[in-house]
């Protein structure tokens, strides 16, 4: 098992039914270097939605654009029920063990308490995920690290799971850690379980959540595991829309509260992460060549493609496409096309949806073509 002389790496962000986003541009990417046969960032960063993205191409590393058509034939067909139950039966016998739990927490088991079921996500997991091609990847040299981030509830810290070169070094931080392990559907179910709305997973003696929540250095694990150059897919639109004035005699509703939650747990760590990269890498520019060595530091080349437009507004016109059951629970926690729009861009599993949003990254990424051929070329 050679490592290879690359170390770029791909991070991929969180943001639920977002994710799809990612497959636009990985879509885009395959067109764009088309002699390109193995994966082209040997190290695969990933959490919540984006770390099932990069299992995904961790178990296609030798043919990478398999891989990417794996995942646009999965988001591209995604409906809700593959995700969470959204039969009625289902989501009301969900909805009372979580409303029993505030008078009776002792007596139901913790992975009981979440707003949804994904016991069908699970399943979906097992069927287009084999495992074991992540250790073949390995040791034919086409992956060097895959990294799974997760939430840890108990003790608060961010752990980056990941699968990889031997000479790769576990790591402890103030509130992140790596920890080398088998990666297995466990970690992604964790990864992916957007607090409140779905169960916690236990590993080990603890349980975890996803990892987006109190992530505070989303490019960390990338550059841990040896990385000199990473891109970056985010879920954030760049664009900054007017937002209307709330009326001040109407206090906001439940979906509006969760939305904004939501925004700050996916969105903002990872603005923050690559404004201090940045500044990071300004700073040693003007450090004179000589000095550097002595330094723990190094400059680190990245690339970042974001959504041009805002996915919350985009969710609103496919509210319709969810399931009758599942919008009439919506509509009784305030989550409508208008006032939920944001908490809509997280759990709106529909192929309207994710088609769009698949389409957007395909067309984004291709916007920045010189880009990212003068990122790869630097490689080569």
């Amino acid at each position: 098992m050679n490592p290879p002389i690359s170390r770029t790496a791909l991070v991929l962000s969180g943001g639920g039914a977002r994710g799809a986003y990612q497959v636009g541009v990985l879509k885009a990417l395959a067109e764009l270097l088309p002699e390109q046969k193995t994966l082209p960032f040997p190290i695969l960063c990933g959490s919540s939605a984006g770390a099932i993205n990069a299992a995904v191409l961790a178990c296609h590393a030798s043919r990478f654009k398999v891989g990417v058509r794996r995942l646009e034939q999965v988001w591209a067909n995604f409906t809700s029920d593959q995700i969470y139950r959204a039969d009625a039966w289902g989501m009301t016998q969900n909805s009372l063990r979580w409303f029993a739990s505030l008078f009776r927490p002792r007596r139901l088991s913790p992975s009981r308490r979440s707003l949804l079921d994904n016991a069908p996500l699970r399943r979906l997991l097992k069927r287009i995920i084999r495992f074991d091609q992540i250790e073949s990847a390995l040791q034919r040299g086409h992956l060097f690290a895959l990294s799974v981030t997760c939430s840890g509830y108990g003790s608060g810290e961010s752990v980056s799971f990941f699968e990889g070169h031997p000479e790769i070094a576990s790591w402890q931080r103030f509130r992140r850690a790596g920890a080398r392990t088998r990666i297995g559907i466990d970690h992604l179910l964790a990864s992916s379980a957007i607090p409140l709305l779905f169960p916690a997973v236990k590993i080990h003696r603890e349980y975890f959540g996803d990892g987006s929540v109190r992530f505070l250095a989303p490019v960390s694990p990338a550059l841990h595991l040896g990385a000199d150059r990473v891109m970056i897919i985010g879920v954030a639109g760049t664009e900054r829309e007017e937002r209307k004035a709330m009326e001040g005699h109407r206090y906001p509703t439940l979906a509006e509260i969760a939305g904004q939650v939501l925004d700050s747990v996916f969105v903002d760590s990872l603005n923050s992460d690559l404004e201090q990269l940045q500044r990071v890498n300004q700073t040693l520019e003007r450090i004179p060549e000589a000095e550097l060595p002595g330094l723990d530091l190094r400059p680190i080349e990245t690339l970042v493609i974001a959504p041009s437009r805002n996915l919350a507004s985009l969710s609103g016109k496919h509210a319709q496409s969810l399931p009758p059951v599942v919008r009439f629970f919506f509509r009784r926690a305030g989550i409508t096309h208008r006032t939920g729009s944001a908490v809509l861009s997280y759990l709106l599993f529909e192929p309207s949806y994710t088609r769009e949003l698949i389409a957007l990254g395909h067309a984004d990424a291709l916007r920045q073509k010189d880009e990212i051929l003068r990122f790869f070329r630097a490689e080569a």
